[in-house]
């Protein structure tokens, strides 16, 4: 694909037109100024050996002219000539009409244009009252003894030159997405430069200087000041096309971002209403509770009292306590699946050990998705597929090398001789580099449109790459022209360069201080992936010369130069480097994580004793568990042809770790209490069996709600987050499988191991004389039953509480619309990687956007009305045709993005057949109309294409071709390329623009129309830009019903899931949210309490949102994922402490069954959960990858600290004042009392064994205030 697809020889069009043209006029040191007197007449010689013929002086009155004279002259000039003298011969007038004819293929879209150009020039030459306006300044005297005209003063009117520059100013040569202004007038910007240009003597522009004073012209002389023809002319015959005149256009409605928001005072609505309805929930609050207290003649803080009498009466008649049918099925399935896994560990551990690895054989076919196209967008998308079809019809996308050279001091210019020709040598080095093993070289594999020389964009394409062409002493002068005119300047491959392209950090087009040069090599790009292997194979001798840059200074100068670069290939292998160097640092924070839940499970009493206790291999077990879930669910899937993304890597064993070892500290540490609780006096196997029954429901209600959650994900269409969410769903569930089974297993030999006395790790060793065992409440779980709880389920408490908590809901909410969309590049590169010093250079010094095609399918050219429906630059195309809507949005840039004229391909070939352009289409007469000339073949030989047509070309349309007579002419113009007589034939700016179906040759299929984006500097302008396109091309197949229009750039394919992103995330939010108070509501009985459940979940979710917005996390797939993840840990934080509340008992208070959760379940998902993965989220603070400390520990710490705070502080909260209604367990899972036998330290104890059993006032005693021995 193209660049630029400029003409190839057109580009030293400007000057040429200029020198020619001012060849034919000047004057001379003139004293006579009135009506029918000239200053010049004739040609009498050159200034230099190799100038051109110019102008004789003479100051006397205008010639009749012959009657031969008379006819050329209204034949090249119009019929204002007619009846009178003239001050040209025929040799100028000759002149004129040859220059001109070179003029009109620029500006003959405009008719006004070209019709005020022709009168300019005409009225300089030939007018017979030329000394009226025309005052020659200086003369010389040539080698033949004749007088020349050096110089002249031309006072031209303001109204003749404002209105000759505006008819012109906004016409497009749309090969180059150009305007024409750039060549004849060099880019002015209002009509006194524009004639300042055109006078300026120069090597290739006007041959003498000629002056156009501003200030009052001579009392004998009077401004040329005839009225021009406007753009928007009322004769149909000199009006323009839209695309060349803005007055004509149609106005387009208003852009969504054209729209102001909606604010009120400095806020806007949003925040505004957010506000209002916190300030109304507030004094809401406030009411009810002072209501409360009202009511209450006696108030102080919460004491939880002993319900023994409401136990009694539900111990002694269960039949009679409020119950849970599905409840009491789960509690006594999984008493008899513990029971079973208990007796049988070994049987257990080997028929599951034997499942994980036949699943595991799936690894077999593994495969890890790298291709950005097959991560982010789905195969059958709209982006993929039209990508697909602009690979296949137009060809891929062309593969750029890039490089900025600046100085090491940014304040410097680049602009000087040494920096040129340094220059200079790097790219001829880069030319000559050669590729291992191939041996290929940039000529074998750039793109050359047309001939063999190659695109390369670089400074030293103006002196044609040539370093013998650069002067020491003249480069500087030559510079600057070039950059104020490429075209006269034109690289070896004939394309003008633009200074914006190969120069960076100028301002106000003050090119000799820019910072940077910018070298650009463009390489052909394939489908066929054998050929797109050689060229990355050449790019990786251009990456090594390039890393070797610092150390060429034997040849180079380059100690005070910098140098960044990219090529096609250097992201993809950067991102790769990403994550193989970040592994470390994931290793060593699960490593963390392993070694705080092996450690954290044990007891650590008298050093003996403590190597026994300890639950070191239990907790190693557990994490073994945790891996052979992911395991297990990679090698199904690999097996199922899904493949692994870096994302599943890097996440899931978080994810399954966070749930998996949350569930280990909750078995183990229920098991302990029922061990405490049963005084040893119940086997192992009851133990185990009870600890299941107990807590099993409350894991399947997690992991079901999470499955199902993470289930529905895999009904997204993004391969990326749709991969994740079924190797999640099903990680989780095989880790909850396993978890009641295998681990219940090991608890189980874990429990024997620890009352047989044999030590932790070693249990083949035993300690004979080991001291008593102590069994007695954690110190955690004591701080929460004396000091937390209690503090939390104060009323006042609880009211901050609620106050706090809503509050920063409600300002996450307020930050919810200011999350922003995208994942720069740099983020995602290790923080050494060359790519981040190219991509800042990119942002600092490139100042032109990526091309975009806007692609017409089911179009027929071949008629009128698709031909209307298309061009522009004819009066009679559609008002709001495609090329007219595109020129209407470049003009409002800063919403559209689109910041250059449109390349409209069926213009230019429409006027290339305009036989008044008669270097253009032109066939050989002897060749039936089948073979057209070229530049060098001779005239008489040649006939004009469209000369005789009937009827004839013009700028109605009425007379252009149709039907297989367009086919015919349109392969003929596709297949010439252009030259300084004929700017627009289409081979070189638009070759494969047109999609021909290869089954007739003859139905145009397709064809694309190129403009470019305004430069794109952050996520949002590319995001922003891609949004624009597409509202665009909807807007134009709105208008053309019959066409269907896409756009297509380079970047699209990588941004497109940002314009479904926020739907997306809300979908999959939704479905999870939905699908969690379902779940909750059908295991715990009650909708009342899985509502309650699913809101805290979602104000997790808000006020992780809300801190990515201040924490600078955009909204991407990586963290669309972790906001997924977030859903499931913050059931994880929720569900335990739920359930538990809700089998607190019935009868018993809300404040008492919220007490007892939080000292149940709390202990565990603090210790558990909150623990696990604060510390080793921390490790990832030290990661080299920015995308890891940004996306994995910002999120990751977020979503475990609001998690934790809604999970132990909100949530007991909440319940204790509008939980449900409590429900018995039945008398297996009911903690019953008991009687005292003996006492230490206050404590009731029981010996069992070996052991001692402490109760220090724990579950159910009542005994908040025993002292601890």
């Amino acid at each position: 694909m193209k660049l630029f697809s400029f003409p190839l020889r057109a580009s030293g069009l400007g000057g040429l037109i200029l020198w020619f043209i001012l060849t034919t006029v000047t004057s001379f040191a003139s004293e006579i100024h009135q009506e029918g007197y000239c200053v010049m007449h004739d040609q009498c010689g050159q200034k230099s050996v190799f100038g051109k013929q110019l102008n004789c002086p003479y100051n006397g009155p205008a010639i009749e002219p012959d009657d031969d004279l008379r006819l050329k002259l209204i034949e090249v000039c119009g019929s204002q000539f007619e009846n009178s003298k003239t001050c040209c011969t025929a040799n100028q007038l000759e002149d004129l009409d040859i220059n001109t004819k070179q003029v009109e293929t620029l500006v003959s879209s405009c008719p006004a244009c070209w019709k005020n150009f022709l009168d300019f020039f005409c009225t300089f030459t030939c007018s017979p009252n030329q000394s009226m306006f025309v005052n020659v300044t200086s003369t010389q005297v040539t080698q033949s003894n004749k007088t020349i005209v050096t110089s002249a003063d031309f006072f031209v009117g303001e109204d003749q030159g404002k209105g000759f520059y505006d008819s012109c100013k906004d016409i497009k040569f749309a090969a180059t997405n150009s305007y024409v202004m750039d060549f004849i007038g060099g880019g002015a910007k209002n009509y006194q430069d524009m004639l300042v240009y055109l006078g300026t003597e120069r090597p290739m522009g006007s041959p003498f200087q000629i002056n156009f004073p501003l200030d009052d012209s001579p009392d004998t002389m009077i401004p040329l000041n005839d009225r021009a023809k406007q753009c928007n002319d009322t004769d149909i015959n000199y009006r323009c096309s839209c695309v060349d005149c803005q007055s004509v256009c149609p106005i387009l409605k208003p852009a969504p971002e054209e729209y102001s928001s909606c604010y009120v005072g400095s806020l806007n609505c949003w925040t505004f209403g957010i506000i209002i309805i916190y300030a109304f929930l507030i004094i809401s609050v406030i009411i009810v509770f002072w209501f409360k207290n009202m009511q209450k003649s006696e108030y102080s803080g919460f004491e939880r009292v002993p319900n023994f009498e409401v136990r009694e009466e539900e111990l002694l008649n269960p039949e009679n306590s409020r119950r849970y049918w599905l409840n009491d099925i789960l509690q006594d399935y999984f008493y008899q699946q513990g029971f079973i896994c208990a007796k049988y560990p070994w049987h257990t551990i080997f028929l599951a050990a034997l499942f994980v690895f036949l699943a595991s054989l799936g690894w077999t076919f593994f495969e890890v998705e790298t291709d950005p196209v097959h991560l982010w967008v789905a195969p059958n998308s709209d982006s993929a597929l039209q990508k697909e079809f602009f690979d296949q019809s137009f060809g891929p996308f062309y593969r750029t090398q890039q490089i900025f050279i600046t100085n090491k001091d940014p304040t410097k210019s680049i602009v000087t001789y040494d920096n040129l020709e340094t220059l200079f040598k790097i790219e001829q080095h880069i030319r000559e580099l050669k590729s291992s093993p191939n041996n290929l070289t940039l000529q074998d594999l750039c793109f050359h449109p047309n001939g063999d020389e190659c695109i390369v964009q670089s400074v030293a394409g103006y002196w044609q790459s040539d370093i013998d062409n650069l002067d020491p002493v003249t480069w500087k002068n030559y510079f600057e022209a070039c950059t104020a005119m490429p075209s006269i300047c034109l690289p070896d491959f004939q394309q003008p360069l633009k200074p914006e392209m190969i120069l960076g950090g100028f301002e106000n087009n003050d090119y000799l201080s820019s910072k940077a040069f910018v070298l650009t090599f463009v390489l052909n790009n394939y489908v066929d992936k054998s050929k797109i292997i050689l060229a990355e194979e050449w790019e990786k001798s251009l990456r090594e010369y390039l890393f070797d840059f610092t150390n060429i200074n034997d040849y180079l100068n380059t100690t005070q130069l910098r140098i960044s670069f990219s090529t096609e290939s250097s992201l993809e292998i950067e991102l790769n480097k990403s994550t193989n160097t970040d592994i470390l640092t994931i290793s060593i924070s699960y490593l963390v994580m392993f070694l705080y839940a092996s450690l954290a499970l044990g007891n650590l009493t008298t050093l003996p004793r403590t190597i026994i206790d300890s639950k070191f291999m239990l907790g190693i077990c557990g994490i073994v568990i945790v891996l052979a879930s992911v395991s297990t669910s990679v090698g199904i899937f690999s097996f199922l042809g899904i493949k692994v993304t870096m994302i599943i890597a890097e996440v899931i064993p978080f994810l399954v770790l966070a749930v998996g070892v949350d569930n280990i500290f909750i078995l183990n540490h229920e098991f302990e209490r029922l061990t405490l609780k049963s005084l040893g006096n119940e086997s192992v196997e009851v133990r185990i069996a009870k600890t299941l029954g107990r807590m099993g429901p409350s894991i399947l209600l997690s992991a079901l709600s999470e499955t199902i959650a993470f289930g529905l994900g895999g009904i997204v269409t993004m391969p990326a987050v749709r991969n994740f969410a079924l190797y999640a769903a099903l990680a989780v569930w095989i880790d909850f499988s396993l978890q009641v089974t295998v681990f219940v297993a090991f608890l189980s030999l874990d429990a024997k191991r620890q009352d047989d006395d044999r030590i932790d790790c070693f249990p083949c060793a035993k300690v004979d004389s080991a001291p008593e065992r102590v069994d007695r409440e954690s110190l955690l779980q004591k701080w929460m039953r004396k000091y937390y709880a209690p503090l939390i389920l104060n009323h006042n408490v609880k009211i901050t509480i609620i106050i706090f908590f809503v509050g920063v809901f409600m300002v996450g909410l307020c930050f919810v619309p200011q999350v922003k969309l995208g994942l720069d590049q740099r983020i995602a590169l290790p923080s050494d990687s060359y790519l981040v010093d190219y991509f800042n250079d990119l942002d600092d010094y490139f100042l032109v956007g990526p091309p975009v095609y806007f692609v017409a399918k089911n179009v027929n050219v071949t008629t009128r009305q698709g031909q209307k429906a298309l061009c522009g630059r004819f009066g009679a195309c559609s008002q709001l045709s495609l090329a007219n809507i595109l020129e209407q949005e470049r003009k409002r840039s800063k919403v559209s993005y689109i910041a250059e004229p449109t390349a409209v391909w069926i213009d230019d070939f429409l006027h290339w057949l305009n036989p008044s352009l008669e270097m253009c289409c032109r066939f050989k007469k002897d060749s039936g109309q089948s073979e057209l000339c070229d530049i060098d073949d001779d005239e008489n030989e040649c006939k004009v294409c469209y000369e005789d047509h009937d009827p004839k070309w013009n700028i109605t349309m009425t007379g252009l071709p149709q039907g297989d007579e367009f086919l015919r002419y349109m392969n003929l113009w596709i297949q010439t390329p252009p030259n300084e007589e004929c700017p627009l034939a289409g081979k070189a700016a638009f070759g494969d623009a047109i999609y021909i179906s290869p089954e007739d040759n003859k139905t145009i299929i397709a064809s694309h129309f190129r403009t470019f984006h305004s430069p794109l500097k952050s996520q949002h302008d590319y995001i922003a830009a891609q949004h624009s396109a597409k509202r665009i091309s909807k807007l134009i197949q709105k208008e053309n019903p019959d066409m269907e229009v896409f756009p297509y750039s380079i970047f699209y394919i990588f941004f497109d899931q940002y314009e479904h992103i926020v739907r997306l995330a809300a979908e999959i939010l939704m479905l999870a949210f939905i699908s969690i108070w379902v779940v909750t509501s059908l295991l715990l009985g009650t909708f009342w309490t899985g509502f309650i459940v699913v809101c805290h979940v979602i104000m997790i979710v808000i006020d992780v949102l809300g801190i990515m917005a201040l924490w600078n996390v955009s909204l991407n797939a990586v963290s669309m994922v972790n906001l997924v993840i977030c859903v499931g840990i913050g059931v994880e934080f929720c569900v335990h402490i739920v359930r538990a509340f809700i089998v607190g008992g019935e009868g018993i208070s809300r404040d008492d069954r919220a007490h007892r959760a939080i000292v149940d379940v709390g202990s565990s998902v603090f210790s558990g959960i909150t623990m696990t993965k604060f510390f080793g989220i921390l490790v990832l603070a030290f990661t080299r990858s920015k995308i890891f400390e940004v996306y994995y520990f910002r999120m990751y710490v977020s979503i475990v600290i609001v998690g934790a705070l809604h999970g132990l502080l909100l949530l007991p909260v909440v319940l204790s004042l509008i939980g449900d209604e409590g429900m018995g367990s039945g008398e297996n899972f009911d903690y019953d009392m008991f009687d005292d036998e003996e006492m230490l330290g206050g404590m009731p104890i029981r010996r069992a064994d070996n052991r001692m059993l402490i109760d220090d006032g724990g579950i159910e005693s009542g005994e908040s205030d025993a002292e601890e021995i």
